[in-house]
């Protein structure tokens, strides 16, 4: 058996294999510099932000003649394409109640995608 020319085969193989490594690094690297991160994709949204989207919705409600919405943390929280921040959605709900409006739903958390308010236009 010729053991110098096994091992010459063998480092060959080595040698394409690194070289297809470092091809595929290359490549990944470039890849994520040219793609954004979660954080840019999507900015940070905050109450405020919220508290505007509900308010919208009250004018468009009053805009088709209606004198009150229901509005569930959950449609917004998917309606905004937030991820994980139905805490926030929440609070900006009860901070945009006014005097009269309605917690039609709530859990023993107040965070939860099933809290509805009922606000009156």
């Amino acid at each position: 058996m010729n053991y110098e020319k096994i091992i010459v085969e063998l480092l060959g193989r080595i040698q394409t294999l690194e070289e297809q490594v470092a091809m595929l690094l290359e490549e990944r690297n470039n890849k994520q510099e040219s793609t954004p991160t979660q954080a840019e994709e999507s900015p940070k949204i905050s109450t405020a932000d919220i508290r505007d989207y509900i308010n919208d919705q009250k004018s468009i409600a009053k805009a088709e003649g209606k004198t009150s919405i229901i509005l569930l943390s959950g449609e917004i929280h998917n309606d905004m394409n937030l991820k994980s921040q139905l805490p926030q959605v929440c609070n900006a709900m009860r901070q945009s109640m006014n005097e009269g409006d309605v917690i039609l739903h709530t859990t023993p958390s107040g965070n939860s995608s099933t809290i509805q308010i009922k606000y009156f236009i």
